[in-house]
This record gives C-alpha cells, sequence and structure tokens, in this order.
C-alpha cells in the first residue's frame, strides 16, 4: 500500500521549522506561533480616571478571540484600566516590535518568545518584575519553580511563562498497528526509531519525520550533557563530530526514502497540509501544545510520546514556556502590566476562556481547575506534561541575540544537505564558522 501523495498538489513544511522555532518555536504555534493572522489592534476607549494598558500577542484566529474576551472579563474586574489590544500572526510581529522599540514605543505587555528574551534583556527593554513578586502583585504560590525559571535572566524575573510545553513525537496508532510495528514507548532509542521508520516504510510505503532541525540537535546535545553555546555566548560549546553524528542518523534515513525530502518538505502551507495529518507519514515531531490542532486536523486519534533517547545519555527534554508574557521598559505602566500578567497566570474564569491554548497552566490551582473539564484530547496535552517531567533536564540559559539568524542558517545548511550540496562534515563546519560569526555581532 502507498500513501504517498504527489507533492505538486500538496505543499510540505520542512520539519525543523514547524518545531520550537517559537515562530517557537515554540510552536512555537506555537512552536511558538506558525499561525497566520492580520495585523490588527482593538483601541481603548478610555474614561477619565482610567490607566491605558496595551497589550500585544502574536497567533490565529482562535487565540484572538479567546484573548480578547479574556481582557474583557479583566477590564470587568480591573475597572480602573482600559485595555488597547494589538495583535497579529507570528510572521512580522518581531519586525513590528523591533520598530515600535526603536520608537520608543512598545506596548506595555509583550508576549515575548524564549528566543528572543535575552536580546530584549539585554537592550533594557524589558521590566525587571521581581519587585512585584515581592509585594504580591505577582502571585506564584501554587506555581512551581521550575515553570518560572525560564523567564529569569541574571537573578531577575523578566517574563512569566503563559502555559508550558514540551517537544513531542506525535504519531498515527492505526499505522503503526497497521505495519505489524509495536508503538514507540518512553525511553526508546534513536535507534529505535530508525529501526521503526524502516519497518512501516517498508510494510505501507509511507515516511516518518526526520529529526533535522536545531531544537532537535540541541535536545541531543542536553542528552550528551553539552548546550549549544559557551557561557559567554561567544562559541559554539560542541565538538563537531556530535553534529556529524546527528546529521547522519537523518541522512541515512533521507537517502533510503525513508524520510521525506526537501522535494516534498519544501512547499507545505501549513499545519493542516502535515503529512501525518495525510497518512502519508506515521509520526512528527512538534510542540505538545500542537496536538489539539492536529487532531482536528487529522480527524482522527493521534497519540504523543517523549523524543528518542540516547543509549546511557541524560534527559533531553526541558518543560518550555510556550510563551510568555513580559512588561515593557518604555512606558509607565509597569504596575498594571503585572496586574494584567497575575490575572492570565491566576484567574480561574480567565483560563477557562484562554482554555490552555498556549500550553498548560504555570498555576497548580487553574491546571486542577481546567482538567475535569477539558474533553479526552485536551487532556491528552496535560497528561503528556505530566509524563514528561520523568524525562526533562532543567532548562538551558536565556539563548542569545541573534538566535533567529543561527536558526535560519541551520535551517539553509539542511536544505543544502539534503540536496547533496555539501556533506554533514562540511555543514558541521560552515556551521560553526557563520554561528560564530552572528555571535560575534
Amino acid at each position: 500500500m502507498n500513501r504517498l501523495i504527489n507533492p505538486k498538489k500538496l505543499g510540505y513544511l520542512s520539519i525543523s521549522s514547524i518545531v520550537i522555532l517559537s515562530a517557537c518555536s515554540s510552536g512555537s504555534d506555537d512552536v511558538g506561533g506558525t499561525e497566520e493572522g492580520v495585523e490588527e489592534a482593538e483601541e481603548a476607549e478610555v474614561e477619565p480616571g482610567q490607566t491605558e494598558l496595551r497589550v500585544a500577542w502574536w497567533g490565529g484566529q482562535e487565540r484572538h478571540d479567546r484573548t480578547l474576551e479574556a481582557i474583557d472579563l479583566f477590564e470587568e474586574k480591573n475597572p480602573d484600566i482600559a485595555v488597547t489590544s494589538e495583535f497579529t500572526g507570528w510572521d512580522g510581529y518581531w519586525e513590528r516590535m523591533s520598530t515600535q522599540a526603536a520608537g520608543q514605543n512598545l506596548p506595555d505587555v509583550i508576549q515575548m518568545d524564549l528566543q528572543y528574551l535575552n536580546e530584549y534583556v539585554t537592550r533594557d527593554l524589558l521590566v525587571g518584575l521581581n519587585e512585584f513578586v515581592d509585594s504580591g502583585t505577582l502571585n506564584f504560590d501554587d506555581v512551581d519553580d521550575v515553570f518560572i525559571e525560564g523567564g529569569i535572566v541574571d537573578e531577575e524575573l523578566y517574563a512569566v511563562n503563559l502555559g508550558s510545553n514540551s517537544l513531542a513525537l506525535v504519531y498515527d496508532p492505526a499505522l503503526f498497528e497497521e505495519a505489524g510495528v509495536a508503538e514507540l514507548e518512553p525511553g526508546y532509542t534513536w535507534e529505535d526509531y530508525e529501526e521503526t521508520a524502516r519497518d512501516i516504510n517498508q510494510e505501507l510505503g509511507i515516511y516518518s519525520s526526520g529529526f533535522a532541525g536545531l531544537p532537535f540537535f540541541i535536545h541531543y546535545l542536553r542528552q550528551n550533557d553539552l548546550w549549544l553555546y559557551n557561557e559567554d555566548n561567544t562559541e559554539l560549546a560542541f565538538d563537531d563530530q556530535y553534529l556529524i553524528d546527528f546529521l547522519t542518523m537523518y541522512k541515512d534515513l533521507l537517502d533510503e526514502g525513508v524520510v521525506p525530502g526537501p522535494e516534498v518538505t519544501a512547499e507545505v502551507q501549513g499545519l493542516e497540509d502535515e503529512l501525518i495529518v495525510h497518512e502519508s507519514a506515521s509520526t512528527l515531531p512538534t510542540n505538545s501544545n500542537q496536538i489539539i490542532e492536529f487532531l482536528r486536523a487529522a480527524d482522527r486519534p493521534l497519540k504523543m510520546t517523549t523524543l528518542p533517547s540516547v543509549t546511557g545519555g541524560s534527559e533531553g527534554h526541558i518543560l518550555k514556556p510556550a510563551q510568555f508574557l513580559s512588561a515593557s521598559s518604555q512606558g509607565d505602566n509597569a504596575e498594571e502590566a503585572a496586574r494584567f500578567i497575575n490575572f492570565i497566570t491566576n484567574d480561574l474564569e480567565a483560563n477557562e476562556i484562554l482554555n490552555a491554548e498556549r500550553g498548560v497552566p504555570i498555576s497548580e490551582a487553574v491546571r486542577d481547575h481546567l482538567y475535569e473539564d477539558l474533553d479526552e484530547n485536551e487532556q491528552m496535552q496535560f497528561d503528556y506534561m505530566e509524563l514528561v517531567e520523568e524525562y526533562s533536564a532543567p532548562i538551558h540559559p536565556p539563548e542569545p541575540a541573534g538566535t533567529g539568524q543561527i536558526l535560519d542558517v541551520f535551517d539553509r545548511l539542511v536544505e543544502e544537505l539534503s540536496y547533496d550540496m555539501i556533506t554533514e562534515e562540511e555543514f558541521a563546519e560552515r556551521f560553526r564558522e557563520e554561528a560564530e560569526s552572528i555571535l560575534a555581532n
């Protein structure tokens, strides 16, 4: 049986661009946020005695609608504040933020991504939030420290986690069963994945996904007790052989036709076009908070498990902030911004509206409140985050300025490798050279 779809009829997105790039990325979304969305704003009608609070975020239409409804509730419960909402899709969001920063006109509250956090802190664009934690304006009484640490730079909190996710392997259990191949259980190895992918390809003539993106290599490095950058973010901090070995796993499967090549992956138009949605692939690595969208697009049961493990290695997963909220330093409304962030973090009614669309909430009380009213698919995201804690390491340091450019370099080199324009060794050499040039600037 062969389910391969003509790529001329249906485009596909490179797997490295749908995950934690937060573009986040996180998914990142969200993989940080891959949804399309027009640039819009809803200006507040500010009454005498009210403070106007500008709030900006990226996302798709569902996120916009839910966030606007939650903002209405915030204004109802905080009548001294009127919110102006500024929202768009991921594309163009950071360019817009950069333009506003240059004009000293950043919104008071910014949806922030781990990829950009260190850059914004370094440029003094964000307000430190420790004082608002100390005063009780920000209440983390039922929030575990592991959910907070990702927003801390040099012992100062600059960003509050909107919801956690982690890398996950989404898979189609029916295809595994049809191929007569056992489902992948947490703790399986990279070698196990390669064998499984080959077996499914042989039996059904369909793909499994490759792990060609930088987020997956970072995961692989953590399993080897390494991090991408050195302590002062001036150089890459791993031996090139790790990257060569990682790329070889991908390239071997690509050459065998087990994972899709660039001629298949280059033209995807959106999540709904992914191979797994159309039963042309058995697996897809992504961020856990995207499972609902994949289930909706596929309209059939899908499951999640952890990413592969290194035999005898360390755990590689992190409990990643799907997105943050930060307070801009360019306005005079830091306290009102902190109140808004606290509301999104802790208010039960608000989180009923938001419905964990940005990831699993960090407040235990909110999680418990939401869980029993979630459907089976929505509960899967919560259950996975509980599972993945067993396979997680402490979150890595904030990424340096220039991370987005380094991600682009990696993606470009993956394409060149896929077309046999360079070898794995040349990839490693050029990635180090270009990445360290970016870090130097």
